[in-house]
C-alpha cells in the first residue's frame, strides 16, 4: 500500500484533484509484478500502467522482425499504449518489454475508462500522449534521416556513460538495424580509438572524437 501511495502522489496532478477523486484512483489501481523479459501487453489490452520499479522498453517490431526501440518508461514514467484498445484511432502495434524485474501499478482497462472522465486526469493523459508522439517522431526522424554512424554515436553519448553495459544485439533492437550492422560499426569506432570494446561492454575512450561523429 506504501509503494503505491508514494507513485500516486508523485504524479504531478496529484495535489489537483479532490480527496473524493483521489480515494477513486487509490481503489482502482493494484501492484503488479512483471520478470525480466517478460512481454507486457502481448494480445491483452491490460489499463494504464504506471512504473513503480524496473525499466519498460516500447517498440515496434517489422513484417521481417526488425525491432526500433521508441522509448523507455523508468520509475514513474505512465505508460498509455498498454491501454492502446481504448484508443480509437491508434492503428499500429506497440510492445512492451521488460529490460528487468519490474512492479507496476496497473489500472485495468474499464477502471481507467471511468478515470478518464475526471478532467483533470484526462487533460494529464492527453499532455503525456503529446509527449509520447514526440518522443516516437524524434527516433523516426533520426532512422530516416541521419546515418547510422552519426545515429550510434548520439546513442552512446546518451547513455551519458563512460562504459556501457549492452550487448550488440540490444543496441541493434534500439536503433532499428541488424546485429551484425552495429557490430561492424563499433569496430570501425573502436579502430578510430574513439572506443574500446570488451565482453557486452563499451569504453568511450575519446569522447571528443564520439561528439564530432555525432554532429
Amino acid at each position: 500500500m506504501k509503494e503505491k501511495l508514494e507513485t500516486l502522489e508523485s504524479l504531478m496532478i496529484w495535489n489537483k484533484l479532490t480527496k473524493n477523486e483521489q480515494e477513486l484512483l487509490v481503489s482502482s489501481s493494484n501492484l503488479v509484478k512483471f520478470s525480466k523479459s517478460e512481454h507486457i501487453n502481448k494480445d491483452v489490452c491490460l489499463g494504464l500502467i504506471i512504473v513503480v520499479k524496473g525499466t519498460i522498453r516500447a517498440f515496434i517490431t517489422s513484417e521481417n522482425g526488425k525491432e526500433i526501440t521508441l522509448y523507455n518508461l523508468l520509475k514513474n514514467d505512465i505508460c498509455l499504449f498498454s491501454a492502446s484498445c481504448i484508443m480509437k484511432d491508434i492503428s499500429f502495434d506497440i510492445s512492451l518489454e521488460c529490460k528487468e524485474n519490474t512492479l507496476v501499478l496497473l489500472i485495468p482497462t474499464e477502471k481507467y475508462k471511468i478515470l478518464l472522465n475526471i478532467p483533470v486526469i484526462s487533460n494529464y493523459i492527453n499532455s503525456i500522449l503529446q509527449v509520447r508522439f514526440s518522443d516516437m517522431m524524434f527516433v523516426f526522424e533520426q532512422f530516416v534521416f541521419h546515418s547510422l554512424d552519426k545515429r550510434l554515436a548520439n546513442y552512446l553519448l546518451n547513455l551519458n556513460e563512460i562504459e556501457i553495459i549492452k550487448t550488440h544485439e540490444e543496441i541493434a533492437n534500439d536503433l532499428g538495424t541488424a546485429r551484425e550492422v552495429i557490430s561492424r560499426m563499433l569496430k570501425y569506432f573502436e579502430k578510430e580509438s574513439i572506443i574500446k570494446l570488451s565482453r557486452n561492454k563499451i569504453a568511450i575512450i575519446n569522447k571528443d572524437n564520439l561528439e564530432k561523429k555525432a554532429l
